[in-house]
């Protein structure tokens, strides 16, 4: 009789284990899942010699892990010609099953644009919607010790887009 009970605990404890180890994975894959959306920007200077904006992001954990993100980098292009890149050393905690906004401060010189090759700089401000601006950069997620390392971040949008915020952050 000793026996059955041996084998009914050591049965039970290798269950709740395997139970553990599912749940564990599921919460992975779904931190894994983790959507990072552009939703907007704020113009915070515009003229000759310095335009300013700060990119507005969404970042969704579908997990029940809290996570933080991390070793963030991004380049901003604009109409496909790099004007700034991007370190934040913040880290930013993320809680699990929330949404959390990230901002990301972008400052360039449009002179640099016309020394590039981007001509009528002027002529595109004012049509916001022929000027492109591209944001390619990798982060990292850490949850407890487990970390994804050089998750992508690829967003395209035109500056008029960006301008006025849509439902894109419906997309996570």
């Amino acid at each position: 009789m000793k026996d059955i009970y041996k084998i009914g605990i050591v049965a039970g404890i290798g269950l709740g284990v395997i139970g553990i180890m599912a749940y564990f994975n599921k919460q992975v894959n779904r931190l894994m899942d983790a959507c990072f959306t552009v939703t907007g920007a704020v113009i915070n200077q515009m003229s000759a010699d310095n335009f300013a904006f700060t990119l507005i992001m969404n970042i969704k954990n579908k997990s029940e892990i809290d996570f933080t993100v991390t070793n963030q980098r991004y380049n901003i292009y604009i109409n496909k010609m790099l004007v700034a890149t991007i370190e934040k050393p913040n880290d930013i905690k993320v809680m699990g099953n929330g949404m959390t906004t990230l901002k990301i401060d972008v400052k360039f010189n449009p002179q640099d644009l016309l020394k590039q090759g981007l001509e009528n700089i002027i002529y595109l401000l004012g049509d916001k919607k022929k000027i492109v601006i591209e944001i390619k950069g990798y982060l990292s997620l850490k949850a407890g010790i487990i970390t994804v390392k050089d998750y992508q971040v690829d967003e395209r949008l035109s500056l008029a887009e960006l301008l006025n915020p849509s439902p894109k952050n419906e997309v996570c």
